[in-house]
């Protein structure tokens, strides 16, 4: 039997799951009643002839058996003799023995007519797997299955981030089904790619989540990607079905953030090759603006029909009723006193939080985790959601100029230097030679973690960050505001990343203040980096430092030309006069970039040394042309640089694309699906072919190839049929009327009350 986790639910829940389930069993209507006035009535049918029946719902997750049976004798009872109806059921979260359950039958006849009409937790279960559609219907219910959970922990090493896990199960407690999933759904199962778009805050990550965990349930392996799609090409399993999971795909806040880590034809490769598999789903999130930026800025990614694979997570998305459930699910499982979630249940208080047109979910979870740690204010908290949904900044102001140290807030500006989460080590070491006091380090981490801190184990490293990028958002404007902390954090630059993320945070969105602050310190800027060029970079797993240097040598000639400096421009320049200065070069977009900045340079000497970087750039390119993936790399990127290159290198590339697929077409018309070339590369090799002479061109039939190709895939396409069968959208239920969202939301909040 599945064991369904009905301790992960919420009181509003588990009522409206047990009016389901006994409606079925009694085949009976039965109606919801609110809190606090029920007078022992939760569900009730009533009946002309005067005879009804009531029900009441103990979801008591964190109570004995012993202390449910002396509330029903001495609390409960009186009000079941006062109603006197005609038959009385309980059902409880509690695991009830047969003991119980009897002692329970003799407290409560005659009402009780049978210990059968007493459903404990074993009961709930076995009628949840008796009535499978009312599980579908009950979203939060399936998400917090512990067979959707255990799943997951056992992809623990597709997923390889502990922290994903805690992550979802966070997702599960506070997500409110909205337009925005069924929409998903549809792109995933018709495009089998979705790119989940929208607002900072808005759920782009939680419907994500969301998404990953409905194929988790049908049998999907989740693979979370960290950091470069070329993980997806190192997981990917022909005879799994999996989804790949990418977050903040083109960065936090600014497309510089991570797509110069990530080409864009590798990417939108991927995209390709995941459209084409029956097995395989991809999701990934952004920000609007940067996939905008995205579009302007590449070529490819301005051709791709991303708008067909998009789904813009709106506010429109959030009915009435959607917003009350995400504000019920947030206070009923914060770590707020039950005195103060009981004020939640007065429509005065709860109301203009739903009804606010700034509304966003991210902060109302940040102000109730605020007000959970840092206590003292006496501003109502419904009032202080009211106040950071008017003006967001205030989440983190109060907490930053009141309630935390110095030192803490000197954390934060660490984290927001570095950029990226970083490894507790490379902190340390940080800390150590800038603050000297390890203690106010881990002092401020304890105190920050779960509010604008998070710590999470990747490996066996520890790694510390900003709890949610409105923190990053936040701690960007506070510096640009503060003179002498924005001249301190440029003095402590040791390391060439925390050089990138200053000039990522001056040239992103909303970094007009940092830049006019980058500008009036250019001296103190120009002086930390030329000394972090050569510095030992981060360690993103923990352990092994980075080295890209072309990456660096590309940035700063960036850098020296926006800020027409010389010291920085000329440090580049004498890195790339190297013989070798490309050859640790990781990105494409690097080396081609580096070509294109120095041909167009106004700068003399940077001209002067373009011609002797393009053959390094060439050679760099071309250096492995034996797979087709790998001829595709080198022909996209010596595209990007043309004008440059000698006709004489394009020929190259292309008569060694001729003989690699006369090769491959050799070994599947032998070895059909057999071959070592995958149907995906060879499709592309027939589509390439007809595009070069005629026919007879081709010592081998390509046509035939064709035909070979299409029945493979036919063949894939039976073996994977239950993979290819649409999903079941799980049902959203029928909201009706405004009124009777009204009256829902109404209901919700009233179990709330003390």
């Amino acid at each position: 039997m599945d064991s369904f986790e009905l301790s992960r639910l919420t009181d509003f829940d588990f009522e409206a799951v047990c009016k389901d389930l006994l409606e079925r069993e009694l085949n009976l209507r039965l109606e919801i009643f609110s809190q606090g006035a029920d007078e022992g009535v939760d569900l009730r049918h009533f009946r002309p002839e005067g005879a009804n029946i009531v029900v009441q719902c103990k979801h008591w997750v964190k109570s004995s058996r012993a202390q449910l049976l002396r509330h029903m004798g001495s609390v409960e009872l009186p009000k079941v003799v006062k109603l006197n109806p005609s038959r009385y059921i309980v059902a409880t979260s509690t695991e009830l023995s047969k003991d119980s359950k009897d002692k329970l039958f003799n407290i409560l006849q005659p009402y009780v007519r049978t210990p059968s009409d007493i459903y404990g937790r074993h009961e709930l279960n076995a009628l949840l797997e008796k009535h499978d559609d009312i599980v579908r219907r009950h979203m939060r219910l399936w998400l917090c299955s512990a067979s959707i959970l255990n799943a997951m922990l056992a992809k623990s090493i597709a997923t390889r981030s502990q922290h994903l896990t805690t992550q979802l199960d966070e997702t599960f407690k506070t997500y409110a089904p909205n337009a925005s999933h069924e929409r998903a759904l549809k792109l995933l199962e018709s495009r089998r790619v979705c790119v989940i778009a929208g607002i900072p805050g808005i759920g782009k990550s939680t419907l994500a989540r969301v998404l990953c965990a409905h194929y988790v349930s049908q049998g999907f392996e989740l693979v979370e990607v960290s950091g470069d799609v070329e993980e997806v090409n190192q997981l990917w399993d022909d005879k799994t079905k999996q989804i790949f999971y990418y977050d903040d795909f083109l960065g936090l806040t600014t497309l510089e953030d991570k797509l110069h880590k990530n080409e864009d034809s590798r990417l939108l490769s991927l995209m390709s090759r995941v459209e084409q598999s029956r097995t395989k789903r991809f999701v990934l999130t952004t920000r609007e603006y940067i996939l905008a930026q995205a579009k302007q800025r590449y070529e490819r990614m301005h051709s791709h029909p991303f708008e067909m694979q998009t789904c813009v997570v709106d506010l429109a998305d959030y009915t009435y009723k959607a917003r009350g459930t995400i504000l019920y699910n947030h206070v009923y499982h914060s770590h707020l006193t039950p005195k103060a979630k009981s004020a939640f249940a007065a429509h005065k208080v709860y109301g203009p939080i739903i009804q606010h047109p700034n509304f966003n979910p991210r902060i109302i979870d940040s102000t109730l985790r605020q007000a959970a740690l840092f206590k003292g204010s006496r501003k109502p908290i419904g009032q202080r959601i009211l106040d950071n949904l008017q003006s967001p900044a205030e989440v983190w102001d109060h907490i930053v100029n009141y309630q935390i140290s110095a030192s803490d807030v000197r954390l934060l500006l660490a984290l927001l230097i570095f950029g990226v989460d970083v490894s507790l080590g490379d902190l340390r070491s940080y800390w150590k030679s800038r603050v000297g006091d390890i203690k106010s380090l881990m002092s401020g981490i304890q105190v920050l973690d779960g509010t604008m801190v998070r710590t999470y184990v990747k490996g066996e490293s520890v790694f510390v960050g900003f709890h949610n990028p409105s923190v990053r958002d936040y701690m960007r404007d506070y510096i640009a505001d503060r003179d002498d902390e924005f001249q301190t954090l440029l003095s402590s630059i040791q390391h060439f990343e925390q050089v990138e993320n200053i000039w990522a945070l001056a040239s992103g969105w909303k970094g007009e203040k940092v830049w006019r602050m980058l500008l009036e310190n250019e001296d103190l800027f120009e002086k930390s980096a030329t000394a972090s060029f050569a510095s030992a970079g981060l360690r993103p797993d923990g352990v092994n430092n980075s080295y890209d240097y072309a990456h660096r040598a590309r940035l700063y000639l960036d850098i020296g030309e926006k800020l027409s400096s010389r010291r920085i421009l000329d440090q580049a320049l004498a890195y790339l006069r190297k013989p070798d200065c490309l050859n640790g070069a990781y990105e494409g977009e690097d080396v081609v970039g580096i070509v294109r900045d120095l041909y167009t340079s106004p700068v003399v000497e940077a001209r002067a040394i373009a011609p002797t970087v393009l053959e390094s750039a060439v050679a760099w390119l071309t250096e492995d042309v034996s797979t087709w993936d790998n001829l595709r790399f080198a022909e996209d990127w010596l595209d990007e640089i043309a004008d440059y290159v000698p006709d004489s290198v394009h020929e190259e590339i292309m008569q060694s694309k001729i003989s690699l697929a006369e090769y491959a077409f050799e070994d599947w018309l032998e070895r059909g699906s057999d071959s070592v070339w995958s149907i995906t590369d060879v499709r592309e090799m027939v589509d390439f072919a007809r595009t070069v002479g005629d026919p007879h061109f081709w010592l081998a039939d390509v046509e035939a190839v064709a035909v070979k190709v299409e029945e493979a895939e036919q063949a894939n396409m039976r073996t994977s049929r239950s993979a290819s069968e649409p999903a079941e959208s799980t049902p959203r239920g029928n909201d009706g009327s405004h009124y009777a969202e009204l009256l829902t939301v109404d209901q919700m909040m009233g179990t709330l009350r003390l």
